[in-house]
């Protein structure tokens, strides 16, 4: 059954549950938490992490009375209270309250199909294992260069489309970044008008039983389209390929054959990962009716994102890159292969941390490719342990680090002039930071 309009004379005084605060300012936990306050309903915001760790957001909430707080823990007894539940994007769908709730016949709507069914605008949703970040900004860059319409960017990037969703416009556009934690939950939205899968590898399969799983948790982004939309496929991925034949929307695709039409030198971005993220953007944005002529202008303006190989200082003819999202050996493989050839002496790979359940063979292979120009800093944790297994054979320069204090001051002393040092680490952050940005930021904090 559809929920009411998001409006207050059918919310107030409703129990709306938001199942997990979470950290982040723009959020989805809070964003929706703000929503139904204002709202009127009678909003419990519950969090497994503390009080004192949730502080900021906590602190957003705290002047509206409609708002109580159950922090630490999570109590069944809200969930059967609940007249609409909505989850964390990190909340998994067999977590025992997302069950009992399903029991109970009590509505579950994430803050993105709460978005998707009251946006009266065009959704370009964008989801893939990389690049999807830069993906999503670039469309919307681009987007922004065709008269007559607002483009509003959100997602995955840090801001939930609940922060903006009272000023859409009919007429705007609106793009969105989706990880498999979003677009798993898609069965109750709206489908997005134009979907991008900018690729399928292996990520996050310490919350995924397989691959085949984590894939499918992705291909919800397309599964519900109608016929009258499109999806954007990569077919040079196994995955793109075989979503061709079964997506039940209209298909466009793009690959490594597509011209881009602009001399490498004037890309904004750096390497052939990043070529094939502005290839899915101009097929994207041709699909949203963006002349080419618009397409190419807007791609040489287009500034890249910070923590996605960010040259963050160059100091004594040394460059520091800062590539903390590139949390799996994928991003890795992509980083090395291009920053080595930008390297005139050695390439400083600060790299490991958290296990994630992933393969290192294949970063092993590209690292014996540039053995002979790299030394790695070994963050500590499990990922580092499978990447020391790894590359046991290689005759590779490597330095266990404590932390990436320790890193950052032996590359500083030890680089010379033409190196680049590289925050790369292929791995999670979660045995010292709360995820990859807070680690992107001590990097750079460092360099200062």
């Amino acid at each position: 059954m559809p929920l009411p309009p998001l409006t207050r004379t059918h919310w107030k005084d409703k129990q709306v549950l938001i199942l997990g605060l979470g950290q982040y300012p723009k959020g989805s936990g809070v964003s929706a938490a703000l929503l139904f306050a204002r709202l009127g309903a009678r909003v419990t915001v519950t969090d497994l992490k503390t009080k004192k760790s949730l502080a900021a957001n906590v602190k957003q909430l705290q002047r509206f009375k409609n708002v109580r707080f159950v922090l630490g823990r999570h109590d069944l007894a809200d969930v059967r209270n609940a007249d609409l539940i909505v989850p964390n994007q990190r909340v998994r769908q067999e977590a025992k309250e997302i069950m009992l709730a399903r029991t109970l016949g009590i509505p579950v709507q994430t803050e993105m199909a709460l978005f998707l069914n009251a946006c009266p605008a065009r959704v370009i949703g964008i989801t893939g294992t990389r690049g999807k970040s830069t993906t999503s900004a670039l469309i919307a860059h681009i987007l922004a260069g065709k008269k007559g319409r607002r483009v509003w960017l959100g997602g995955n990037i840090l801001v939930s489309p609940l922060t903006f969703l009272s000023r859409v416009k009919p007429n705007d556009d609106v793009v969105l970044e989706l990880s498999s934690f979003q677009t798993e939950w898609l069965g109750d939205a709206r489908p997005v008008d134009i979907a991008v899968v900018t690729n399928l590898m292996r990520d996050h399969l310490n919350a995924y039983g397989s691959m085949e799983e984590y894939a499918e948790a992705k291909a919800q982004i397309f599964r519900h389209q109608t016929p009258a939309q499109t999806v954007i496929l990569n077919r040079d991925d196994a995955y793109g390929r075989l979503w061709i034949k079964e997506a039940p929307s209209h298909v466009r695709t793009f690959g490594t054959r597509d011209v881009i039409g602009i001399p490498p030198t004037r890309l904004p971005l750096l390497g052939e990962h990043n070529a094939m993220n502005i290839r899915a953007a101009i097929e994207a944005s041709k699909a949203a009716g963006v002349s080419i002529a618009t397409i190419r202008h807007r791609i040489k303006t287009f500034t890249p994102l910070a923590d996605r190989l960010e040259t963050v200082a160059v100091k004594k003819g040394v460059r520091y890159v800062n590539d903390t999202t590139a949390t799996t050996p994928d991003g890795t493989i992509a980083a090395v292969n291009a920053l080595a050839p930008l390297t005139k002496g050695t390439l400083w790979l600060i790299l490991g941390g958290a296990d994630k359940e992933l393969e290192y063979a294949g970063l092993a292979k590209t690292l014996k490719k540039n053995q002979a120009h790299l030394h790695l800093l070994l963050l500590p944790g499990d990922a580092s342990a499978k990447v020391t297994r790894a590359i046991r054979s290689l005759r590779l320069m490597t330095t266990p680090v404590n932390d990436i204090r320790q890193a950052v001051m032996i590359a500083r002393q030890q680089s010379a002039k033409g190196d680049i040092v590289a925050l790369s680490p292929g791995a999670a952050s979660f045995n010292q930071f709360a995820n990859e940005f807070e680690r992107g930021k001590a990097f750079k904090t460092l360099l200062k």
